[in-house]
């Protein structure tokens, strides 16, 4: 406590003890005890009043201890069930939860994952795909301070996401490798890369990759089908110093529409795992590529990111142009970007209006707005001559096309003139504006629809930093490409075939839920949630067929089907009571892809171990991860001291002490008559 306080309450005791004697003491030739007992109620009242008028401060040290973080996580996926190592798994994790030593010293969460990551709730060992970089993407997020190591249990073997080796992980990793490790030989297409979209009669570049196990010098054909025509093969040559094969082919297709092919590797003999034998991929062949335009009067690294992010998807073609260099005409486009429009767009923006020309306007520093104000009659910006920076806000709301999160408030910023911003049509805002750590409702980016033409607005530059933090965040371009995809795809489409849309993937593995989403708009093109849309699957060979409705959920249609026996499927989304209808296929293929796993893959790991300054560690060593991580000295729990400040006028008792020695104190003078 400070000296001036402390004299404070010297002088307040002072004053109390005066007032109260010269009350009822000083000349006062009473000298009962009622009068004492008046003094020293008075005294309490007025004492206790300046104390609270000072209001001194009071400290306190409030010591805690933080144990350090220790992070389970534990894979989910089938393939721990079919290697048979459900029984090491759950021991694991018991004698993990039970040890006591270890519990005090760390705090322990537990996480399962497989596609995703989830908090432990129970191990069913269903999942149908194992992504291993996931967690730490997610681990990386959630814990950020300290040093964080993570116990790793798993059988190593990977069938989505990022390689193991691109994991960036600041604390150690403890991989605990469940399974066989024996090397058995075998063989199998480890990867195969292409493009989902060609076109008709177009030359498609196919690349395969063959591994052989052994020590052997063998000879096995690779076949190619698209159902049951033969449309590539060769013989491939191994031994135990050449045991990787990369082939390179073409494919050629005649007509529209998904075309399912299969690779097939001749088996060894006597070769236990033959599933990874095969691979099946499909190609979604068009007729005619989506043309878009780019028109700009600037140089800008947005340009580069909308051609990149646009022709991730090989339906869509980007030119972009200067536009200074640009002939006017507009008629082989399906939609137009306008980078930063000013004066010289004018006949543009007579273009667009006149011939009904989707377009998205994409504004920042260098943008007129006085010209673009003039220019059109879609929306209107009052700017002042100041800048400002808006974060991304996602509207959940938002229902114009199928759309997610991708992770937007943790994008950077975009660049613009402050100003107010109206619309004169009914507009569906994707991203709201957030300046600062204020959300507000004025939109960052949004649609439009009015006389069968669609327009967009993105309020700001510098959006190729949205693709970089995506990628940051996700160790791939693909989640932001496909956000961009699924916008170019509204925009660009034809408005009055565009009420209903259906996302399906066209190849699902056995037992893996078969999830599909819609969306469908009214004549306002406002999402239409009392719309009823149901799917009708078929499969003639088999004989099957299922009618099933949709969900609504987040603003859009959802559907998950279970139980779908392996096979070509052609389905049909239709709305009850109107006309609208989308169709397609999928192809469930005979296997699950967890399945063509039978050994551990403990090499990735140990390396990921290894560069995190962790330990591999295998099914026999359950007591010595544990004994390892009580005596591991670089975990350790940190006294952390508190000081907590608390105001004298915080003890509101005080006030009921002084209202309790007036009402006494009045009380006593009525009674004996000295009021």
């Amino acid at each position: 406590m400070e000296t001036v306080t402390i004299l404070l309450i010297i002088l307040a005791v002072l004053a109390a003890l005066f007032l109260a004697f010269f009350q009822y003491i000083f000349k006062n030739k009473e000298k009962s005890q009622l009068n004492y007992w008046l003094s020293f109620l008075r005294f309490l009242s007025v004492f206790t009043l300046l104390l609270l008028i000072i209001n001194p401060t009071f400290n306190k040290n409030n010591i805690t201890i933080e144990k350090p973080n220790l992070v389970v996580t534990i894979d989910n996926s089938a393939s721990i069930k079919y290697n048979l190592q459900v029984e090491n798994v759950e021991n694991l994790v018991q004698k993990l939860k039970n040890n006591a030593e270890l519990n005090a010293k760390y705090t322990i969460d537990y996480y399962t994952f497989g596609t995703n990551l989830n908090t432990l709730d129970s191990l069913s060992f269903n999942e149908t795909n194992t992504n291993i970089s996931k967690p730490f993407l997610e681990f990386s997020n959630l814990y950020k301070t300290k040093i964080n190591p993570v116990v790793l249990i798993t059988d190593g073997n990977q069938t989505v996401g990022n390689a193991t080796e691109f994991i960036n992980y600041k604390s150690p990793v403890f991989s605990y490798i469940v399974g066989d490790t024996t090397i058995f030989e075998d063989i199998s297409i480890s990867r195969l890369n292409i493009n989902k979209y060609t076109y008709i009669n177009n030359k498609l570049p196919v690349e395969l990759f063959v591994n052989y196990t052994g020590d052997k010098t063998i000879s096995k054909k690779l076949t190619v089908f698209d159902k049951d025509t033969k449309v590539y093969s060769k013989i491939l040559n191994f031994s135990s110093t050449e045991n990787v094969q990369e082939i390179s082919f073409y494919l050629t297709t005649t007509t529209v529409g998904t075309h399912y092919y299969t690779a097939t590797i001749e088996a060894l003999e006597n070769e236990q795992n033959t599933l990874n034998n095969t691979k099946n991929f499909s190609i979604n062949v068009i007729e005619e590529v989506a043309e878009i335009l780019v028109l700009t009067s600037v140089t800008h690294p947005d340009l580069g990111m909308f051609k990149k992010s646009i022709e991730s998807n090989k339906q869509r073609s980007v030119t972009i142009k200067n536009i200074n260099d640009f002939n006017g005409d507009l008629s082989n486009y399906q939609l137009v970007i306008l980078y930063q429009p000013n004066n010289l767009f004018k006949s543009v923006f007579s273009d667009i209006l006149t011939k009904k020309t989707n377009y998205l306007v994409v504004s920042g520093l260098a943008t007129d707005w006085n010209f673009l104000n003039n220019n059109q009659n879609d929306f209107k910006k009052n700017v002042l001559s100041q800048s400002e920076e808006y974060h991304p806000q996602f509207n959940l709301n938002y229902a114009s096309f199928i759309s997610s999160d991708i992770g937007f408030s943790r994008f950077a910023p975009l660049e613009d003139y402050f100003g107010e911003i109206t619309f004169s049509n009914p507009t569906n805002t994707l991203l709201f504006q957030k300046i600062g750590a204020i959300e507000t409702e004025q939109p960052l980016f949004a649609t439009f629809q009015k006389n069968n033409q669609k327009g967009a607005v993105l309020f700001g530059e510098n959006s190729w930093r949205w693709r970089m933090d995506s990628f940051a965040s996700t160790k791939t371009f693909e989640i932001f490409d496909g956000f961009i995809s699924n916008l170019v795809q509204y925009l660009s489409s034809d408005l009055k075939n565009n009420k209903l849309n259906v996302k399906v993937n066209p190849l699902y593995y056995a037992n893996e839920t078969i999830r599909i989403s819609a969306s469908y708009l009214d004549d306002n093109y406002n999402f239409d949630a009392r719309a009823k849309l149901w799917i009708s699957i078929t499969n003639k060979e088999k004989n099957f067929s299922k009618k099933v409705p949709f969900s609504v959920f987040n603003n859009q249609f959802n559907i998950e089907l279970t139980n779908i026996p392996s096979g070509e499927y052609e389905y049909s989304v239709t709305v009850e009571n109107q006309k609208h209808t989308a169709s397609g296929s999928f192809k469930i293929v005979p296997f699950e892809i967890e399945q063509q796993f039978t050994n551990s893959n403990y090499k990735q790991l140990e390396m990921l171990s290894n560069n995190t300054d962790g330990t591999l560690y295998f099914t026999d060593n359950s007591e010595k991860i544990i004994a390892d991580l009580k005596v591991d000295e670089r975990f350790k729990s940190i006294q952390k001291n508190k000081l907590t400040k608390t105001p004298l006028i915080n003890f509101k008792w005080l006030l009921a002490l002084i209202l309790l020695s007036l009402t006494i104190e009045w009380f006593l003078r009525k009674y004996f008559g000295k009021i």
